[in-house]
């Protein structure tokens, strides 16, 4: 063999031995930011996702004044949210009461007062959903609407629904309220949970208010009417004494994901 090829076949078994294998490629999912202790990721949707609000929500609301705290409660009546589990400050909400059917607890009216009513009618009244108010002027003011903004200050910033143990988030979320034709804006604290569901069923969601949704009742223009819904000034000094300024709303919500999620 000549001097030539020996040389060549030398190179290259030398090079054959210098060449390294690639590495494996990694197809397993990986933590983007694994911690030390190796803990498995965390289970969190992947994808924004519907919710529709289950009839079975609270929501209560009191009136305190100097000398009474007036309470009751209003139904429901529709709603939506998305979220993604992962950006909880992305997400959006709309949801919606009927006012016309908010009753009021009757314990909690004071002894002596002269209502001129049933307290139901008379707190219809002063929202101008009386009896002798105009149809149309009913439909346009019967429905009262929160509209979500933004959510802030959220910790921990995630939903886990597949975790065993299920640990609740508390945000802060921005929007604004719509009652008696005027809008305002609103801010309060929640606690969201995610709740057990049997195999195969729908994830659903605790959505609980950490403290009172303060309600200024005048930036609403709420105040005593008569049944055709003109203010009366007379009725609105007597009320002063066990009705205060502001309503304080408290709701625990349960959403439940859309089927086509």
């Amino acid at each position: 063999m000549k001097a030539a090829e020996l040389a060549l076949i030398a190179l290259l078994t030398c090079a054959g031995c210098s060449k390294k294998e690639a590495p494996p490629r990694r197809t397993e999912p990986w933590l983007a930011n694994p911690s030390a202790s190796g803990n498995a990721p965390i289970s969190v949707s992947a994808a924004p996702q519907s919710f529709h609000f289950a009839p079975d929500s609270s929501i209560r609301f009191s009136v305190p004044g100097k000398k009474a705290k007036v309470s009751g409660r209003v139904p429901l009546t529709e709603g939506t949210l998305r979220l993604d589990a992962r950006d909880l400050k992305n997400a959006s909400a709309s949801i919606e009461v009927d006012l016309t059917k908010l009753s009021l607890d009757p314990e909690t009216i004071p002894e002596g007062v002269e209502l001129g009513g049933a307290p139901d009618a008379l707190a219809l009244q002063w929202l101008e959903l009386g009896a002798e108010v105009a149809p149309e002027r009913r439909r346009e003011l019967q429905v009262a609407r929160f509209e979500l903004s933004s959510v802030e200050t959220v910790s921990p910033p995630f939903l886990d629904f597949g975790a065993r143990s299920k640990a609740q988030v508390r945000a802060s979320l921005v929007g604004t309220l719509l009652i008696h034709g005027f809008r305002a804006p609103v801010r309060c604290d929640v606690l969201l949970k995610p709740l057990e569901s049997a195999p195969g069923a729908a994830k659903r969601l605790s959505i609980r208010s950490a403290g009172p949704l303060v309600i200024a009742l005048a930036p609403h223009d709420i105040s005593a009417r008569g049944p055709s819904g003109i203010a009366d000034a007379l009725a609105m000094a007597r009320a002063s004494e066990w009705l205060g300024k502001n309503a304080r709303v408290e709701f625990e919500l349960q959403a439940v994901a859309d089927a086509d999620n």
